[in-house]
């Protein structure tokens, strides 16, 4: 067969190979390179074929020792070249099997011609498909070009599948499940977009649209719809008759933050205007969350647990100690009945021993200094906290 038609058998073989095993081809440039010099090079035993006449320095001494059609259109030869090329697989393992599978499609386009190939050489024997050889292509024949316009046109049918990432992404793209969405979203590492068509939960109204996915469960999926966190799922406030997931550029941005006994203002001053937080803190002391709790955060008395929540819902939260009111009243009750015991002490007769006096009087000053320190105590977190920054809510 002629150049172009191993050229377009070769890349339709690494295509579809690749496309099986979700490896991306259309955009790895090397690889189509090494597909196509791996479909061409067999012909390298031939000084007239393209590559023969590129690199006539080493097709003339082939075609001298072997000939045409024999040593380098075997399996000993495409094993002598997998070890040759091997450090190509520690560097770039996609071109080292593009490499490979551009060679492989040339001996098996071969196998379709009139005299066949030696596969099994130095055995001689020609391996053909058909048998017979009135369906077999003659090099340079009108079949030849009819083969060559079909090899186009099933190129031309693999770009979508390429572009969607592959076989099965492209099957579970059209299966459009939760399941087969969550598959999807689990693979990629940069964002990715949940594109959804289903109905509201409780107004069963219908709805589409699409959303960044924060968080992914087989069967629920946290995204951001319209500025909210929405869930879309079968126990979400979305009810998705198809779902599906489209990667993006955009890297995934997800920081770390370590807090360990510091106030709630100091958290509030680390986190990012576009981001959404979750983790869980524990407090310093009880406290009480104060008159408004957003759905984002979970309270307890000594701790906070937040899921994808904004900046402004954890600035709406201010927490302070629990009952400090009544805290401080009580110690301002014991510092009335001290002082009473005080003066009462004084005026006793026989005089009470001095020591006494003034183990009341040392009691009384440290009541006085705990009220004070009361009264400047804020609630202090200790825990791990993931900020997930948006580049387009």
């Amino acid at each position: 067969m002629t150049a172009p038609t191993h050229i377009a058998f070769g890349l339709l073989t690494v295509a579809g190979s690749f496309s099986f095993f979700s490896m991306p081809l259309h955009r790895n440039l090397p690889a189509v390179a090494c597909a196509i010099i791996g479909s061409v090079l067999p012909d390298i035993d031939s000084p007239k074929s393209y590559i023969g006449r590129v690199l006539p320095f080493a097709s003339i001494p082939i075609e001298r020792q072997w000939g045409h059609r024999t040593i380098t259109h075997s399996l000993l030869c495409l094993l002598a070249l997998s070890v040759m090329i091997w450090p190509l697989l520690i560097y770039q393992a996609s071109c080292y099997a593009a490499l490979l599978l551009g060679y492989m499609s040339h001996i098996i386009a071969d196998c379709a011609t009139r005299s066949g190939v030696p596969l099994f050489y130095p055995h001689l024997a020609a391996c053909v498909f058909p048998n017979s050889a009135k369906y077999r292509i003659k090099t340079g024949s009108m079949g030849e070009g009819y083969l060559l316009i079909g090899l186009l046109l099933m190129l031309l049918i693999f770009l979508p599948i390429l572009h969607t990432g592959g076989i099965w992404q492209s099957f579970r793209y059209l299966m459009a499940t939760p399941s087969a969405a969550y598959a999807d979203y689990r693979q990629p590492d940069t964002e990715t977009i949940l594109t959804f068509e289903g109905r509201w939960r409780y107004t069963r109204e219908h709805i589409r649209g699409e959303g960044v996915i924060l968080d992914a469960r087989p069967t629920m999926f946290w995204i951001i719809y319209n500025g909210q966190v929405q869930t879309c799922g079968e126990h979400g406030a979305i009810l998705p008759d198809k779902v599906r997931v489209r990667k993006t550029d955009r890297p995934v941005q997800i920081q770390m933050r370590q807090l360990k006994n510091e106030t709630y203002e100091q958290l509030v001053n680390q986190i990012p205007e576009n981001s959404f937080v979750s983790g869980r803190l524990n407090a310093s002391d009880t406290f009480s969350p104060g008159p408004e709790t957003p759905n984002a955060i979970t309270v307890t008395s000594r701790s906070l647990k937040f899921q994808f929540a904004r900046k402004g819902d954890i600035t709406r939260l201010q927490p302070v100690l629990q009952n400090l009111s009544e805290r401080v009243k009580n110690l301002s009750e014991e510092m009335w009945r001290i002082r009473e015991k005080l003066e009462t002490a004084k005026m006793a007769y026989p005089p009470i021993h001095y020591l006494e006096l003034r183990r009341m009087e040392q009691e009384l000053t440290e009541k006085e200094k705990k009220i004070e320190t009361l009264k400047r105590t804020q609630v202090r977190f200790s825990g791990t906290l993931y900020i997930r920054i948006l580049g387009d809510t």
